[in-house]
């Protein structure tokens, strides 16, 4: 497969990968999300590999251009809707820390 084609495959499958992304932080399927990411970051990683030396055609910019865009807008509404959820998370774990230190100092 030429370099362009699997550099096009990629970006394609990282698309896929952030639209699911997306379903998944409105479910609210953290877990399933982290697993995903995984994936994600492997492909982002493949693709970094393979970044052709030889220009992509008008059509493959053109598809790539449209890809990026669509990944980015995506990625832009998971970080809105995972950043409440962390920084609840981060709230929590404070106050359970807090606990911890309290009952560590004075007992029950």
């Amino acid at each position: 497969m030429r370099p362009q084609n699997q550099v096009m495959q990629c970006y394609e499958q990282i698309a896929v990968l952030t639209a699911s992304m997306l379903q998944l932080a409105r479910a609210g399927s953290w877990d399933a999300l982290a697993s995903q990411e995984m994936t994600y970051r492997a492909r982002v990683e493949d693709l970094k590999g393979i970044e052709p030396t030889q220009t992509l055609d008008a059509e493959q910019v053109d598809r790539k251009y449209r890809l990026l865009c669509r990944i980015l807008a995506d990625d832009a509404e998971i970080r809105d809707i995972i950043t409440p959820e962390l920084a609840r998370l981060s709230k929590l774990m404070g106050t359970m820390q807090r606990r911890q230190t309290l009952h560590q100092a004075y007992g029950q």
